[in-house]
């Protein structure tokens, strides 16, 4: 993590490792912060590679994709992103460290989570799958400071919250509202990226997680069934498949 020209990215799930609906007015959940470092006539330029409206695309603005539901374009679209931000490197190329958010809610009535590839059935609410009500599997909200250059310290940050009616300028601090916050900062040409990672539960979000992940470049990533774009070059096998039966 000593590379000036940071990639770096932001997911989001459910309990079921889906998307479901997208949160209003953010886009699919899959962003990400993708910059070089150029010096022009002495002095240091920042050059984005993925923009605002990129990151705010969501399932209802593409055109020409198929008949592609909010899960298969959450997929597709960190791809996308990955086509954007990818460094060519020999002898594979890179995208981007993952920052993974997840909610354990579940609607355990709505049965929308497959069991075991097969179609769920509705059974009654239970303490291992917290849910307020309808509504309760949503995506966070997605706020994002796009990395810039401050005298010689370079940095960004992505925030949000799961309680879509609050006021995100007050989540960090007021009572029983989510929030989560990943800053990174780093001084130009020398040392590496430090994250910082905030995260903060509420009654009707109870268990919420937050990773920094190093995710597979190409095919699958941690057990998740659609493609990642990431870090890691190789991945390790599973102990089964070393030693078939």
């Amino acid at each position: 993590m000593r590379r000036d020209g940071l990639r770096v990215a932001i997911e989001a799930w459910n309990q079921c490792n889906e998307v479901g609906e997208e949160a209003p007015n953010m886009g699919s959940p899959r962003e990400a912060d993708c910059f070089d470092v150029h010096n022009f006539r002495k002095h240091m330029k920042l050059v984005h590679r993925v923009n605002e409206k990129v990151n705010k695309l969501s399932n209802a603005t593409i055109q020409g994709l198929g008949n592609m539901n909010v899960n298969q374009f959450a997929a597709w679209k960190e791809k996308y992103l990955g086509y954007k931000c990818q460094v060519q490197e020999f002898p594979k190329p890179w995208q981007f460290w993952m920052i993974m958010l997840k909610s354990g809610n579940m609607d355990t009535l709505a049965a929308v989570c497959p069991e075991n590839g097969k179609k769920s059935k509705p059974f009654p609410p239970t303490p291992r799958f917290p849910c307020f009500g309808k509504g309760c599997m949503n995506m966070p909200l997605i706020y994002h400071n796009y990395t810039s250059l401050q005298g010689r310290t370079l940095s960004g940050r992505f925030y949000g919250t799961w309680d879509l009616d609050a006021d995100i300028n007050k989540a960090a601090t007021k009572n029983d509202t989510s929030f989560y916050s990943v800053t990174w900062k780093k001084e130009l040409g020398k040392g590496s990226w430090v994250f910082h990672h905030v995260l903060k539960t509420s009654s009707k979000y109870p268990w919420l997680m937050l990773y920094l992940r190093s995710d597979a470049t190409t095919g699958f990533s941690g057990g998740y069934h659609y493609e990642t774009r990431g870090m890691s070059k190789i991945v390790s096998l599973r102990t089964n498949s070393l030693y078939p039966h």
